[in-house]
Parts: structure tokens; sequence; C-alpha cells
């Protein structure tokens, strides 16, 4: 419409009234209005015998004439007008939503389409319908058919939105509100409805958290509500029924459960409301239903009253039990979904078997996180403490697939607890099945060395099993306790086990073990020494996934150690093996570390483009998110920044805590550029829970002591002196310890700061750690404004400081060097303590200029010109002038010439 106004066409345009009841002639009236035409027509006069004819002053026959024939004449008289009118400029008439028009102006339509077929008039039109539950009208369908008849019409179908056109409205309507799969899952809910796309997407706008967006807007539960009001209440009543069915559902199924309706009463209400287009026949072969949207079946499931709901999950467990008998086990996951809804209606024991079976089921596809959510529920259903054989194979289950529930604590008591229970039971296999579990966190650990060390009484001599638990105790007694030359006792034992056995891929284990005890104990050397071994015995093996392993701990090391020719090829290669192993949990890991490596040294295009992988495979990784914040916040993107900050903030806490605090230091580095408070917030609670969880292990309090030291340098913290020793104890390479020489300074301990500085930031350059360089030098130049070391000394810390910035592409931190307020810089300290005369000679000098030259360009006394530079030699520290221009342009005092 607005195209062809732009070219001179007159447009008009109506749209039928929703549900119809119309005036006759309604749509017609309302275009020939717009075209300044409706008062030379009456419409009022075709029922009146003396007035056939479209004109006020008849011009027809006025004998008796049948309703049809005074149709026909008016209509001629209709389409005359237009016509006449056409001819002064091209007409482009637009009727909206004729399924709701009236039949007058219906056939008044078909009428004009076979008058105008064929003809060179000025006409175009456009017509759009909605095809409705029970087909369409006589009037509608002549019309349709007569329009699609005329040459050079098209029919276009709208269907729904496609995924990618979804996504576009959902981000066009919701903005920075739309996060990274939200756009998806109103995709799966509405299949692309636009209706239930717009307005669910317009109620995201506004509502920040996940739950209250999945929330049904109004507008479509009223919408789906007005066209229930049109249908059977029998079939009403089967649709609130297969609403609370998982998935797809049978005649059959919805008979048994609502069991006053009779299977031919229910597939009549079926066959309505697919009619209707509630519902999609699956496969009428196998009598499969489904709703045709998801958001459909939450609007009709939320008219059920909460007693009913209640009621009717309990109907369907026992309909399906029933169905199911011969394979419980395999449909445990369905009778689940409708018995704990009806908790209150089904007996205890008959819960807890299902919800065994669908456990047991979960362990076997590897779906340990639904397994160990069942086995937890089985032990909150025990209606005694003391353990029995049901109760020990929950906790069993819970502990082997529970790891990373956020319930360490209680997982590592249901460790011991169990093992107790198949000791004190005679069963010996069961208890060291228990003990070779393999634990990541720190109460997993410190349970498991009792555990392990009573199992290692139990099991035979130079056994498979002997070499586990030995690998096991290893890296708690290191990993807890700090004990290294016990753990690596331990590890010998093992590994000479699996030597004598001939069996590589436990000695890779066990090696495996002895990479993360050494690392988190400080023997690097010897964590490397591993990761050699591993790599030897994973060619020998062809195992790509623990090559990779390999590959990316030396790569670590060879980072931290600042040993620049190794350290990218070893991480590229882990990226490949871990892409060879076809695991993506792997593949993710690598591209993290490459991200994180690719930040040392500031080449913030490679870091994104890991970023960007990870997130491929893990659209909400707190880690990948962490990094991709920090990245933002370094480069200046600001409104990147403020929108993953908040899709961080949007994932669980246990996810976010997880791991060895590698989040938290992430956040770190954003912090010292973005200091909001909501980041403040969210790294002392991070801080504290690592507080929290280094009290019993030694792996989290390197972060601990790192992020401590961030809130320290930024005034949020005071004990630097405890922070100072917590950074020293981890024996730490010089790269990981950046933030050292900072405290020592807020300690009090000058020159020992100083000599800490030069050192570090001499490694930093020479290693190629921009990053690291870019932080130390700033964070001494705040050191030596601290303790006023100096207005040129200052001036070229500044300087030197604000280059390394640029060169990185810091650019926050590169703008820090423009605030005083920032830095508690002072003017003076920027200019190196000389004044605006005293800048202005030294550029001159530095330009080459003549004593008697510049005091005659600045009109002074050549002796006022002689102490002016006497004063500059002085405070930069120099001898002559050769020196003195160094020294301007190194502390960017001068402009170049």
């Amino acid at each position: 419409m607005d195209s062809a106004a732009g070219l001179g066409i007159r447009v008009a345009r109506s749209s039928a009234v929703e549900g119809g009841g119309s005036p006759a002639y309604r749509l017609w009236k309302d275009v020939l209005r717009q075209f300044s035409i409706g008062d030379q027509i009456d419409f009022d006069g075709l029922d009146h015998a003396d007035h056939p004819g479209p004109n006020r002053a008849a011009d027809g026959p006025t004998d008796a004439a049948t309703r049809p024939q005074r149709e026909f004449q008016f209509y001629e008289g209709v389409t005359d007008r237009l016509r006449a009118h056409a001819r002064e400029a091209p007409l482009l008439i637009v009727f909206e939503d004729l399924h709701w028009a009236d039949d007058e102006s219906l056939r008044l339509l078909a009428h004009f389409v076979n008058r105008l077929g064929g003809t060179a008039l000025s006409f175009g039109l456009i017509t759009t319908y909605r095809d409705q539950p029970g087909g369409r009208s006589e009037s509608l369908n002549n019309a349709i058919l007569r329009i699609a008849r005329v040459s050079g019409s098209e029919i276009i179908h709208l269907g729904p939105f496609t995924e990618d056109e979804s996504a576009k409205v959902v981000r066009l309507i919701a903005g920075i509100a739309c996060d990274g799969t939200w756009h998806e899952e109103i995709y799966e809910r509405t299949g692309g409805n636009p209706l239930f796309v717009t307005e669910i997407a317009q109620m995201a706008v506004g509502h920040k958290k996940a739950e209250e967006r999945r929330e049904l807007p109004a507008t479509v539960q009223l919408a789906i509500d007005d066209r229930l009001g049109a249908l059977k209440s029998v079939t009403v009543e089967v649709l609130e029924v297969a609403s609370l069915a998982q998935g797809t559902f049978s005649a059959t199924q919805i008979a048994a459960v609502a069991e006053h309706l009779t299977l031919d009463q229910v597939l009549d209400a079926l066959e309505e409301a697919t009619n209707f287009q509630f519902l999609v026949a699956r496969s009428r072969s196998t009598d499969e239903w489904d709703f045709r949207h998801s958001v459909v079946r939450d609007a009709v499931g939320s008219r059920i009253s909460n007693s009913r709901n209640v009621k009717l999950h309990a109907d369907y467990t026992d309909a399906l039990e029933i169905e199911y008998r011969n394979a419980l086990p395999e449909r445990s996951e369905e009778l689940l979904f409708h018995a704990l809804p009806a908790e209150s209606l089904i007996d205890s024991g008959r819960l807890v078997r299902y919800l065994l079976y669908a456990a047991r089921t979960a362990m076997r596809s590897l779906a340990f996180e639904r397994a160990a959510g069942h086995y937890l529920r089985v032990n909150e259903l025990a209606e005694s403490e003391v353990i029995d054989e049901t109760l020990a194979e929950a906790m069993r289950g819970i502990v082997v697939a529970g790891s990373g529930s956020g319930q360490d604590q209680e997982i590592a008591q249901y460790f011991r607890q169990v093992f107790r229970y198949y000791i004190d039971a005679g069963m010996i296999d069961q208890a060291l099945d228990i003990a070779q579990i393999r634990f990541v966190d720190s109460d997993g650990m410190s349970e498991g060395i009792e555990v392990y060390e009573a199992s290692l009484e139990l099991v035979e001599p130079g056994s498979r099993i002997e070499a586990n638990i030995l690998g096991r105790l290893s890296r708690s007694v290191g990993m807890v306790q700090g004990d290294y030359p016990r753990a690596k006792s331990l590890l010998d034992r093992g590994i000479s086990i699996a030597r004598v056995l001939g069996d590589s891929n436990l000695e890779m284990q066990l090696c495996g073990d002895g990479v993360n005890v050494a690392a988190f104990t400080g023997e690097f050397a010897a964590s490397r020494e591993f990761c050699t071994r591993i790599l030897h015995l994973a060619k020998e093996t062809s195992d790509p996934l623990s090559e990779g392993g390999a590959y990316l701990h030396l790569g670590i090391y060879s980072l931290a150690l600042g040993e620049t020719a190794r350290r990218f090829e070893y991480l590229q290669r882990s990226l490949q093996r871990s892409i060879d192993s076809h695991v993506s949990e792997r593949v993710a890991s690598a591209h993290k570390v490459l991200a994180s490596a690719y930040i040392r040294i500031c080449d913030w295009e490679s870091a994104v483009r890991h970023i960007r992988s990870g997130l491929e495979f893990y659209p909400s990784d707190a880690r990948v998110l962490g990094l991709k914040a920090s990245v933002e916040a370094m480069t200046g993107d600001a409104d990147g920044f403020q929108s993953t900050l908040a899709e961080f903030l949007q994932t669980p806490e246990s996810r976010r805590d997880a791991g060895e605090g590698a989040t938290a230091r992430y956040l770190q580095m954003a912090y010292r550029v973005e200091q909001g408070d909501l980041l403040l917030s969210e790294l002392k609670r991070s801080v504290g829970v690592i507080e929290s969880r280094s009290q019993t292990t030694r792996i989290l309090s390197g972060a601990l002591a790192f992020g401590m030291a961030c809130l320290a340098l930024e005034g949020k913290r005071d004990d630097f002196m405890a922070i100072r020793e917590r950074l020293i104890d981890q024996g730490l390479p010089d790269l990981e310890l950046s933030y050292l020489p900072g405290i020592i300074s807020l300690a009090g301990l000058v020159g020992e700061a100083e000599a800490e500085f030069e050192r570090m930031i001499s490694f930093a350059a020479d290693s190629g750690q921009v990053f690291n360089e870019a932080w130390l030098r700033y964070d001494y130049a705040a050191h030596l404004v601290r303790y006023t070391r100096g207005e040129t000394v200052i001036a070229r810390a500044l300087a030197q400081g604000s280059r390394v910035a640029e060169r990185a592409g810091i650019v926050m931190l590169a703008g820090r060097y423009d605030q005083p307020q920032s830095t508690n810089v002072s003017r003076k300290s920027r200019t190196a303590g000389l004044t605006r005369r005293e800048l202005e000679i030294l550029q001159l000098i530095h330009s080459g200029m003549s004593n008697p030259d510049i005091a005659e360009q600045l009109f002074l006394s050549r002796h006022t010109v002689v102490r002016h530079i006497s004063n500059i030699f002085a405070k930069l520290e120099v001898s002559n002038r050769t020196e003195a221009g160094k020294t301007a342009v190194e502390l960017g005092l001068v402009q170049g010439v």
C-alpha cells in the first residue's frame, strides 16, 4: 500500500469485523467512502423496487424486478462508478479478513472481479482470509474462486513463521531481553504461529526471569478460550484430559482415564478437535495424537483445577500401569510424569519402584543428572533412617550420578554411609565397587580418604581394583591434604600394578591423577612428566581424548611459565585431538583455554573466535560467558558487556561456582575495568563461596587468593599481609602472580614491592604476556603515586603503561590514564612537574632550536631561557639537551616534529 501510494496510485483499505455480524456491504461502503464516491451510490435503495440503481436519481426501469435482477443492476452500477474513477488514477483496493465479511459484500466482490477479468483497466485488488474450522461459506468460496480465475492473479499461502523468521520477530520485539536460547524456546512452544510468537515475545519485554517469560500471555489464553467455546463440552473435556499427557496420546488412553466416556465418544471428540486445529493426528495407523502447539496444550491445561489435576494424574498412572504392565522399567519416565504430581494419592512404595526403574534406565543411558534426581527423591521418601538395600542403591546412585549437582557434602556423606552398609552386610564386592568412585569435589575427596584407606585392606593385592583405589586415595591426599610425597608414593604403587598387568589405559588414568595432584601442589615439573607419559601411552593406544588432555595441560603449563614457543602449539594440538575424540565437553574445554590464552596476549579477535566456538557447544556455560564479559569489558564494548553479564547472572549459582574458581578469575578481569555494583556483588559472592570451600582443600585456595587480591587492589579489602602470604604460599609461577607486587605495595613493603614490579614487568614483557604487563604497569604507576616516588619516575611509568594498554587494545585501561580521579594521579605527576612555560621550552628544544632562537620566539631574555632549561634538566633528571629530548618523547611530553 505504501509503495502504491508512492507511485500515485489511490489506495483504499477495509477490514471485516472480527466474528462477523457487520451490516450489509460494510466493506464496500468503507472503500467507496475513501475514494470519495460513496455518496454517489444508494445502498439503501437496493431494498426498494422504486430505487433499483446505484444513483440517487434512479435511471433504470422502475417496474417490479426480482431480487437477483436488482442486485445485478446494482452491482453493475458500482462497477461502472469504479471504472470511471479509475480512468482518473489507478486504484488499489485491499479487503482484509474476508472470512468474517458479510455475504452481501462477498457477492458484490465476486461480481466485481468477474466483470474486470481480462480488461486493461487500472485496478489492483488484494484480499486476505483465513481458513476457519468447518470450512468456508458459500459466498466466500465463490468470491475466492472468481478471484483465482482472473488472469494474473496469485494466491499466496501464509503458513507459520520458519524458525529463522520467528527468531527475527522475537528479536525485533524483545531486543536485548531475548537471550541466546529464548527465541528457540518460543518457536518450539508455538510452532511459528504468528499470533503466539508475537504475544509471547511482547511478554518477554520487562520480564527478565526465565520462569516469568514462560507464563502464558492473557491474550493467548483468551484467544484459545474463545475457540474452545465453539466446541462441544465433551470435546473440551477430552482436550483437558489430553493436555496432561506426556507428549503424544491415544484415544484408548484418554478413554481409560476418562472412564465415563466411551471410546466412540473420545474418537468423535478428537476428530472435532482436529478439525478445529487444536490437535494433529500423528499416525492414523497407530492412533497417536498431539496438540498442534505446546502453547495450546498449556492454555487448555491451565483451565484444570489443582484438585482435578492431581486426580487426573493419578488416573493416568493407574491406566498406564495396566497398559505397560509388561514394560514398566522402559516406561518408568512416563509413569513418573504422572505419579509425581499425584504423589498424595499414590502409594509411596509404588512411587519408589517407578523412581528406581527410571534411575537405572537413566544410568544406562549416561543421563546422570536425571538419575541423581530420581535417586535423591527415593532418599527423601525413605520412611526410616535405617539403611536397607533399596536406600543403599539410591545412595550409591546419588554418589555416582550426583557430582556437580551442588550437594557435594550430602553426596560425600552418602558415599561413606553406603560403603559402611555394604561392609556390614558382608557385600565386599559392592563395597569395593563404591570405593572406586572418583570424586572431583573437595567434600567427596575429604570423605573418601577414610573409605579408600579402609578398602585397601579388603582388596586383592596387585589387582586392577587396588590400582584404581590407590589413584583415588592419591588424589584425595594430594589435593585435600597437600601431601605430595605421600600422594606420589601411592601413585607409583598404582602405576607399578598397571605396568605388571600390562594395562595401558589404567596407567594413563593414574598418570592423569598425577597431573592434577602435582599441579595443585605446585610440582609443575612432575606434572609435565606425567603429561609426557600420557602422550606416549595415548599414541600407543590410539586414544585421542587422553592425548588431547595431555596437550591441554602442557599448553597451560607453558602459558603459566611464559614459554611462548610451545604454548599455542600444545593448545592447538589439544583442540584437534579433542575434535578427533568427538567429545563435545573436551572440545569446549579446549576452546575455553585457547580463549584465555589469547586474552593473555591481548589477541581479542582470536579470543572472541574461540569464545563463540565454546558457546556453540554450551550456550549457557558460565565460564565461557565470564570470558566473554571480560573481553567486552576490556575492549570497551559496553552494550555487549551488560548483555553478557545479565546472561551470566541468569545461570544457576552452582554452575558459576563449579570447578577450581576459574569463572571468578574471569570476572576479576572484568571488574578491574568495569567496577559496577552488580559485578562487585557477584565477585564478592563468588569469593565468599570459594573461601568456604577452601577450608577443606587446597584446590581452590589459589582462586581465593586471586579474588581477595583483586578486591584489595580496588580498595575493597585491607588484610594485605594475609593476602600476600596466601599468594606466596601457592608456589605459583611468576605469570600467575601478577597481583602480588600490588598487594606488597598496599602492605607497605615499598622497596620489596618495587623489586617485584621490576622483576615481573620484565618477565611479562619478555614472555609476550601483554595482558599482565599492562596491568602490572598500571599497578606500578599507582604504587609510585601512592608513595610519591618522584615526578619524573611517575610520569615515565604513566606514559609507558598507557602505551602498553593502547597497544594491547585494553581500551578501558588505557582510558584510566586520562582520568586522574580513577588513579589518584595528579596533573603535576602527569607532566613530570614541569610548568606550562617549561613544557613550551621543552617542545622547542626537541624541535632543535637554540637558546637565542627560543628567547626570540617566546620574547624572553636569554638568561630566563637558561634558567628554565636548568629547571627542566633537574626535573627530568638529565644532563643535556639530547637526553632531555629523548626523555620528553618517552614521557609523551612533546609532539613530534
